[in-house]
């Protein structure tokens, strides 16, 4: 766009105005705003918008790894069936007379209860299956709601840059044809078009960072096209602290662990009854032809004799359950620390988030309408007013990354509350 050659006014101040094209050129940037504004409307309609809670269900439905799960658990289903394996029976054709061949049938089986323990040892590796795939969902939950937030912060960053990016090259031709017109230096020239290229620069690779995340949400949501996230915002939430026994009680790394212990539990249970005696029971005929039926059965018992590896494997058992114990109380250490952390971020990051909101973006403007009203009036150069206005636009950026910062604060503790 043409400018006017610029009338000049010495102020009684001794300061220059630039009275027809510092007019013309803020009249030029309210227009390129406008353009801006109805760009940035018609290109957002130019992708699908997807929320979060839709890419999370279409991650969860698309995930291979929860897939793997629900077969582990469908497993562990189809072995309840064995829970009840009886040895298979001893069949026998001989001669226990000398004079003629007769066959045998034997079956031995454990003590009964031994069944009804293995049965409900089969039940806890089932929970324990179902317990994995519950760790697998959550993390599969936030990773894309991590990508989603990314995704609305870079997307937002990518239009606030463009705007920026429309503005300083308005800026910086504007500048290069008042140096040619001999009234500006060089050095405000060259200046200008150092802090273009510098928001240019920042604005291309803002480009990138969305074509990436959207690329990987595409990947585990199963999308075929790119879609746009919904607009970032943030609305702070009041989060009652809790002990860690509380808060990571339904955590469902903490749920796999005590799972453990129940699975453990059992399985001692399991061993203890081992040791009891089995039975065993058949059909043997041990006399002539001519003995009746009823006498050619037999019934009996084994004995545990050899009771050191029955001890054994009930000691190896306990000692698993105390293995299991000791990581459920790691894990139950490691999760507090996160958590300690997690709070803690929270609270930085919503004190940064309310200044803000409170105070910084109304000092932003109030530093480019300054800024504007100096310029126009002469009083400031390019130089201090790209200064300034950089300055402003510094803090709506601020401002955006107080908005994400605090939002994956809150993501970071639904996660280790097992709330996602």
């Amino acid at each position: 766009m043409a400018f006017a050659h610029q009338t000049k006014i010495i102020l009684p101040n001794g300061k220059l105005y630039c009275s027809d094209n510092v007019i013309k050129f803020f009249m030029f940037i309210r227009s390129a705003f406008i353009f801006i504004s109805l760009f940035l409307s018609v290109a957002s309609f130019c992708q699908k918008q997807i929320s979060e809670a839709d890419a999370v269900s279409m991650a969860v439905k698309n995930s291979k790894n929860i897939s793997a799960s629900d077969l582990v658990i469908k497993q562990q289903k189809q072995l309840l069936k064995s829970s009840i394996n009886l040895p298979n029976p001893e069949v026998f054709v001989e001669s226990p007379t000398g004079n003629f061949y007769t066959g045998s049938v034997t079956q031995s089986i454990e003590f009964p209860t031994v069944y009804g323990k293995q049965y409900q040892l089969q039940k806890q590796r089932i929970g324990l299956a179902e317990k994995e795939k519950a760790v697998t969902e959550a993390e599969i939950k936030y990773q894309v709601k991590q990508l989603y937030l990314l995704l609305q912060y870079a997307d937002t960053l990518q239009k606030q840059l463009f705007i920026q990016d429309t503005v300083y090259e308005s800026i910086s031709i504007s500048a290069g044809r008042q140096f040619d017109a001999g009234q500006i230096d060089y050095l405000q020239k060259v200046f200008t078009e150092t802090q273009y290229g510098e928001i240019h620069n920042q604005y291309l690779q803002s480009q990138l960072n969305v074509s990436n995340l959207q690329s990987q949400l595409q990947f585990l949501t199963g999308m075929q096209e790119p879609f746009r996230a919904v607009q970032l915002t943030s609305q702070l939430m009041n989060i009652a602290a809790q002990q860690d026994s509380v808060a990571l009680a339904a955590n469902p790394t903490m749920e796999l662990y005590k799972q453990t212990q129940n699975v453990s539990e059992k399985n001692i249970e399991l061993q203890k009854n081992k040791a009891l005696p089995g039975l065993a029971f058949g059909y043997f005929n041990q006399g002539e032809r001519s003995t009746p039926v009823g006498n050619r059965f037999r019934f009996g018992i084994t004995v545990p004799l050899w009771f050191w590896q029955y001890k054994g494997n009930i000691n190896a058992a306990k000692t698993e359950l105390e293995i299991n114990k000791q990581k459920t109380n790691g894990m139950q250490q490691q999760l507090s620390v996160q958590m300690i952390q997690a709070q803690n971020e929270l609270a930085i990051n919503e004190q940064s988030l309310k200044y803000y909101q409170t105070t910084g973006i109304k000092k932003g403007n109030e530093m480019i309408n300054t800024a504007k009203r100096f310029f126009e009036s002469g009083e400031t150069d390019y130089i201090n007013y790209l200064r300034n206005i950089n300055d402003a636009w510094s803090i709506q950026l601020k401002y955006l990354e107080a908005i994400r910062n605090y939002n994956q604060s809150i993501l970071s503790i639904k996660y280790l509350k097992g709330e996602l």
